[in-house]
């Protein structure tokens, strides 16, 4: 299985959680800075799905997933878990107070906040 992984290589969480997700030996995970893809950006949002709404993984060519769902999608298939169990309080509170988070940490560090603007 071949996964994308595009994220943001700027903020801190979400270079923490891609450099520490090793998944089974079986899958090749392929680490994208979202700063460096302007062409796979343009493309994923004609498909409704823009990266400044949480990082997206493309699975063998065919799936894509974004947020919570790319992440619970990892969990699964992961040897290495960091627990997110697929719930309403994951879904509804711990992820939207991540991506809040990262805006500020961002900002603290005189980072753009949003990748690919138009």
């Amino acid at each position: 299985m071949k996964i994308e992984l595009y994220y943001d290589k700027e903020c801190p969480f979400c270079n923490y959680y891609a450099n520490y997700i090793k998944l089974k030996e079986n899958h090749n995970l392929i680490l994208i800075n979202a700063r460096d893809e302007n062409e796979s950006i343009k493309e994923f949002r004609k498909y409704g799905f823009d990266i400044n709404n949480g990082f997206i993984i493309r699975v063998d060519d065919t799936k894509l997933f974004q947020g919570c769902d790319a992440i619970i999608f990892l969990n699964k298939i992961s040897d290495k878990k960091i627990y997110f169990k697929d719930n309403n309080f994951f879904r509804n509170f711990v992820y939207p107070l991540a991506k809040k988070l990262r805006h500020i940490i961002l900002f603290c560090l005189g980072k753009k906040t949003e990748i690919l603007q138009d």
